[in-house]
């Protein structure tokens, strides 16, 4: 039987009766893992684990007291796994909204309380970055409104040395939402956005930056204004190959000159602040985009649109009934949380198989664990009930969403 990397290390690591064990925290850069590219590795999906609610495994003090429960992310720092998520009554913007962060020293088997935060206003996309022995927790406040897209500005709090965290801060831009962060080659790596999101009728000025930082608080553009795309983009995931060239996934849910959907880019290694994008737009859809890489090969996990396509090519209609139609229509159909990989000769994303998932689902979290085995977090509608309820029924549905994490095996 194959040990997890992180026991072997705690076993490795006892020199003798006085030694104390330690984990060492695996890298995340891809390029820290080499991976034979001449053998054909097959992702395999492993056990699903139920992580929100487990009232036997939660402490007292993050159990949720709503049912909605979304937007989780993982990280593995100093030998722990950190769990982030948001739970609220609905889906959308609620004043009583709580982001709950605990830690982890078995992988989730059992938690630590580290933290809830609650400003009574909506709070999303949290997100823990990892880098030169820190960690920085982020996250957006929003409105109160369900029905309005409200940013306001971006928190964040960083854990101290003594184990408790920093009082929050406001940084970034105001209005700007960080979609993704990475720490690749020693530096860290994100993509954010600010602009008229969801102002349909309107034309869309969304901005999509890419910056940089070499100590994980402060972020320069990687290039210029640091603006890699003006349109109906949003949310940006992205990672680089091989050969250090940057490749992207683009929601593309506002729509634009390109059409509407998503969009795959790609940023040569000498001037990766410069994006070309396909033409047009993929009139598939991909919510909640993250990117990752093993051995050569680069992958996606995001929302699929089951029945769509997003863009149904609706020219005879005015662009802001295309943008209205077509988001009703996106969520009257059922969704999947899915793995698909990036062919990046022809530019295009290519489905491989659902993720345990249904109704109101994706925003994944992902860490990885060795060189061919990663753990990914994701919510989904309950999995012993409607497995074919549309997105709009599982965002309002009574019994709200549920948190798992499941290991992906490359085999």
């Amino acid at each position: 039987m194959r040990l997890p990397r992180l026991l072997l290390l705690w076993l490795c690591c006892a020199c003798g009766p006085a030694a104390a064990p330690t984990v060492v925290t695996p890298s995340d850069d891809p390029n820290d893992w080499p991976v034979d590219t001449t053998r054909t590795w097959t992702p395999k999906l492993g056990t699903l684990r139920q992580v929100v609610p487990d009232r036997a495994a939660l402490p007292p003090e993050a159990r949720p007291l709503y049912p909605s429960n979304n937007n989780a992310d993982l990280k593995l720092h100093d030998g722990r796994l950190y769990f982030a998520w948001r739970t609220s009554e609905t889906h959308f913007a609620s004043p009583n909204t709580r982001l709950h962060v605990l830690s982890s020293g078995d992988l989730g088997l059992t938690w630590r309380y580290e933290f809830t935060r609650f400003i009574g206003a909506d709070m999303r996309e949290p997100h823990f970055l990892s880098f030169q022995g820190r960690l920085h927790f982020d996250y957006f406040e929003a409105g109160v409104d369900r029905f309005s897209f409200e940013p306001k500005h971006q928190w964040r709090l960083e854990r101290l040395a003594d184990g408790g965290w920093s009082d929050a801060e406001i940084w970034g831009q105001p209005q700007e939402i960080t979609w993704d962060e990475k720490v690749r080659g020693g530096v860290a790596w994100r993509t954010s956005y600010k602009g008229n999101h969801y102002d349909f009728g309107a034309t869309p000025d969304i901005r999509v930056f890419f910056t940089t930082s070499t100590d994980g608080v402060t972020w320069q553009p990687v290039s210029g204004d640091g603006v890699v795309y003006t349109g109906g983009v949003s949310e940006a995931a992205f990672e680089f190959d091989q050969n250090g060239d940057l490749w992207s996934v683009l929601r593309n849910e506002d729509g634009d000159a390109t059409g509407f959907g998503s969009h795959v880019c790609v940023a040569r290694k000498a001037s990766l602040g410069t994006w070309s994008c396909t033409p047009k737009s993929d009139p598939e859809r991909y919510d909640s985009p993250k990117m990752f890489r093993h051995g050569a090969e680069l992958y996606l996990v995001a929302r699929r649109d089951v029945g769509g396509p997003f863009d149904l090519g609706r020219t005879d209609l005015s662009f802001a009934d295309q943008q209205l139609q077509y988001n009703a229509a996106y969520s009257g159909r059922a969704k999947r949380t899915a793995l698909y990989t990036i062919d990046r000769e022809a530019m295009k994303v290519v489905w491989l198989f659902d993720l345990p998932s249904a109704g109101d689902t994706a925003f994944p979290g992902l860490v990885r664990l060795d060189a061919h085995r990663f753990l990914i977090s994701n919510y989904t509608s309950p999995l012993d009930g409607d497995l074919g309820r549309s997105w709009w029924n599982g965002q309002n549905a009574p019994e709200g969403t549920h948190v798992y994490v499941v290991e992906l095996n490359f085999e």
